[in-house]
């Protein structure tokens, strides 16, 4: 009679995701994944192939439980879309209600390491889900007349991405919570009219853990 698995995969790719977002990818062995996960590492190539299977899997997972959830909550396509993105950075670099340090996002962590193609190409994936969330809200600003002159969508996107892989970066390195407010509201700021005298509103979801 065949074994029942001690986990399932979304339970070993939670902890797998948990492990990697702590070491960082390149510091990650199969052996740490054997001790986080609890299984052997037979069981581990079984399941995913090889470490970087892994990887992709731990990419992948990542995306769908942690970024897909914050940009369908803050980059909803409803209410204010300047509103929206203001409140995108300030939610991606609050400091969490416990003594563990911001860890950043796992897409700019990995993305520092040294992949393989199939990595690399999961890590794009998941930056382009939130490029396009973000050009979303920035077309609707445009739309609305709320770009800075002399920007047009293009820009406005890719100086916000850019911005929040740093700000991410920034994070994770320990620089303070109130510098980090500040310098997202400047970035948002430098693109978009925010309308700091008007009163905004934004679209809010049940919070979800990320």
């Amino acid at each position: 009679m065949a074994r029942t698995p001690k986990y399932d995969d979304t339970d070993l790719l939670d902890r797998a995701v948990d492990v990697v977002w702590r070491r960082g990818w390149s510091s990650t062995s199969i052996r740490d994944l054997e001790q986080a996960l609890d299984v052997k590492a037979p069981s581990i190539y079984r399941r995913f192939g090889s470490r970087g299977g892994v990887g992709v899997a731990v990419i992948e997972h990542y995306v769908d439980r942690v970024v897909r959830r914050r940009v369908d909550k803050y980059l909803s396509g409803e209410g204010d879309p300047v509103a929206n993105i203001t409140v995108f950075f300030e939610r991606s670099v609050q400091q969490p209600d416990t003594s563990e340090a911001l860890r950043g996002c796992l897409l700019t962590t990995t993305s520092a390491d040294d992949l393989d193609d199939a990595m690399r190409d999961a890590v794009l994936i998941g930056v382009a889900v939130i490029e396009t969330s973000l050009r979303r809200e920035v077309e609707r600003a445009a739309a609305s007349g709320r770009l800075r002159p002399g920007v047009d969508i293009d820009a406005a996107t890719a100086t916000l991405s850019v911005a929040m892989q740093g700000f991410m970066s920034l994070a994770r390195a320990g620089m303070p919570s109130e510098e980090l407010h500040r310098r997202a509201h400047a970035v948002v700021s430098s693109v978009i009219d925010t309308g700091a005298d008007r009163p905004t509103t934004h679209s809010t979801r049940t919070e979800e853990g990320s």
